[in-house]
C-alpha cells in the first residue's frame, strides 16, 4: 500500500551541498513523504540524497523497514550543522528486529546517502552543509 502510494506522491527537489559534493535533494517535506522515506526503492544513485525537513528540532528517530539496500544518514540542527552522522545502515530483517537509529542531540534535518558516502568524501561533523531553495515539483 505505502510503495502504491509513494508512486504516486509528488516530490520536491533541492540542491545540497556536503561539503564540495553537490547532490540532487528528493524532499521529503510532509507526513506521510517522511513515513515512507527510502522505502520499496530499488536503490539511491551516488549523486543524490533524500533530505527530510522537519518543522522543529526534536529526537528524529530513523529506521530501515521495507528498505532494500544500506545507507548513510547524517542529522543537521536548525543552523544545518551536522549533530550526529551513522555509516553503512542495514535495511530490516524484519518488522520486529527493525532498529531506530537516532541522533545524539535534538535536530530538524536528516540526510540519508548512498552507503559509503561519508567514508568517500571524508564526511565529519565539521563538513559544511547547505541546502539550496526547491525546485519545481516532480
Amino acid at each position: 500500500m505505502l510503495n502504491f502510494i509513494r508512486k504516486r506522491l509528488s516530490y520536491a527537489s533541492c540542491t545540497v551541498y556536503i561539503g564540495n559534493v553537490r547532490l540532487k535533494a528528493i524532499m521529503a517535506d510532509s507526513f506521510i513523504k517522511r513515513a515512507i522515506g527510502l522505502m520499496y526503492r530499488e536503490n539511491i544513485a551516488e549523486d543524490e540524497c533524500m533530505l527530510f525537513t522537519f518543522h522543529g528540532e526534536s529526537m528524529l528517530g530513523i529506521w530501515m523497514k521495507s528498505m532494500k539496500f544500506p545507507i548513510d544518514i547524517i542529522w543537521l540542527d536548525s543552523g544545518k550543522n551536522i549533530v550526529t552522522i551513522k555509516e553503512a545502515l542495514p535495511p530490516c530483517k524484519g518488522i520486529i528486529s527493525c532498529k531506530t537509529y537516532y541522533p545524539e542531540r535534538k535536530s530538524m534535518y536528516v540526510i540519508e546517502l548512498h552507503s559509503g558516502f561519508v567514508k568517500k568524501n571524508s564526511v565529519t561533523k565539521l563538513t559544511e552543509i547547505k541546502i539550496e531553495r526547491p525546485e519545481k515539483r516532480r
